[in-house]
């Protein structure tokens, strides 16, 4: 027979393992060919450097690194605050928009650190993960 106490404790820990939040997409920049999504929920700072995860929704079927048609891309970022550089670390590409449908592709590519041009969306996103205001 299970004690009071030890059913308590086990109820307790069951309530506390909730299933991971599903992402909470917020646009970030509409253009005609794409729209580009951020999770809030996502952003981690640590000392210089921050994390955020990203979608890219198509308006049009793109091609991805193996032929195949992507209606949209999930990204996470890795930022150099300081440095105000970038690489992407994790990828996934999908049939579907909203990262729906089969997954295409999962990272491609090896991170690699690219340094930011001015003035681009490249440089808005790392201003809003890192939590740098745009100067005026």
């Amino acid at each position: 027979m299970i004690s009071r106490l030890l059913l308590a404790a086990v109820v307790c820990v069951l309530a506390s393992c909730k299933p991971a939040p599903h992402a909470e997409w917020v646009v970030f920049e509409a253009a005609p060919d794409a729209t580009i999504y951020v999770d809030p929920s996502t952003i981690k700072k640590e000392g210089g450097r921050a994390e955020m995860w990203v979608l890219i929704d198509y308006a049009s079927p793109q091609p991805d690194k193996t032929g195949k048609q992507v209606m949209s891309d999930k990204l996470r970022y890795q930022y150099d605050c300081v440095g105000k550089q970038l690489s992407i670390t994790d990828t996934s590409a999908h049939a579907g928009p909203m990262a729906s449908g089969e997954t295409i592709n999962v990272n491609p590519d090896p991170p690699v650190l690219t340094p930011i041009p001015a003035g681009t969306t490249a440089e808005k996103m790392w201003q809003h993960a890192c939590g740098i205001t745009a100067a005026s």
